[in-house]
């Protein structure tokens, strides 16, 4: 091989070192939730491409994410325990920077009564609330002081709950999550976390009167994208350059002005 083709071979190399070097570099960000977490994850990851390494908290598919199930699977969240199930060694556990977590319309879902697996069913058949109110507190503070001790170095976001609207499955009361985000706001007032205000900004984008059309509602916001008080708080804790405002972010700005004028 030439002289040429030498030093071609060496600029490339150099390069990915320093493009892998630099992501390394990158703040990392754990989004822990729901189903809904997975939607906009990778929203939020694309958004902030080579600014910070978005990561959406691996679950098994069957495991219905609520305040108890994050806690008895904490582990396997923060990337300690594997997707076989097997421990992750310490000097690999991932060093999270940030922890962006969100429980709730787990809890707030109605379910066949007594049943060790969570089995949905309708509040007009007989359903109970995954959840009681007491119970959530205390998931929540339990929740919050273990990622505390096992993170100690990552800073936490506490994002509330989306609206719930009407829908023909009847597993979710209207109005509930009013309710579990003020407890929520109680407990994360306590230790000190901030809360990203979600629900605001869906309940402000989406139109609240319209019956949802997608069975299981709240899990789809009308095809609307939602991710981007995410890329705020992320840009805002590490100081990132922000990106332009959205249209969504419009929407539900001027919607919310025009209900407060109302």
């Amino acid at each position: 091989m030439g002289k040429t083709g030498s030093c071609l071979l060496s600029i490339a190399f150099v390069f990915s070192v320093s493009l892998a070097a630099g992501q390394d570099d990158l703040p990392r960000v754990l989004i822990i939730g729901d189903s809904i977490a997975g939607m906009y994850s990778s929203q939020v990851a694309k958004e902030l491409k080579d600014k910070a390494k978005v990561e959406a908290a691996w679950r098994p598919t069957h495991l219905v994410l609520n305040s108890s199930s994050a806690l008895e699977h904490l582990d396997q969240l923060l990337g300690r325990i594997d997707r076989n199930g097997k421990p992750v060694p310490q000097e690999k556990w991932p060093d999270w920077d940030l922890i962006h977590i969100n429980v709730g319309l787990g809890d707030l879902v109605h379910r066949v009564p007594n049943m060790r697996s969570l089995r949905l069913l309708p509040i007009s058949s007989g359903g109970v609330i995954a959840t009681q109110p007491d119970q959530y507190e205390k998931n929540l503070d339990a929740l919050i002081r273990q990622i505390k001790s096992k993170a100690p170095v990552a800073k936490i976001v506490w994002a509330n709950t989306t609206p719930i609207r009407a829908s023909r499955s009847n597993v979710f009361k209207l109005g509930t999550e009013v309710e579990y985000n003020a407890i929520a706001e109680r407990v994360m007032q306590k230790h000190g976390v901030p809360i990203n205000d979600m629900h605001t900004f869906v309940r402000h984008l989406i139109n609240m009167d319209k019956p949802a059309g997608f069975g299981a509602d709240p899990f789809h916001f009308d095809k609307k994208p939602i991710h981007m008080p995410i890329v705020r708080v992320i840009e805002e804790m590490f100081q990132l350059p922000p990106i332009p405002e959205t249209e969504e972010e419009r929407t539900s700005k001027q919607n919310s002005e025009s209900s407060s004028n109302e």
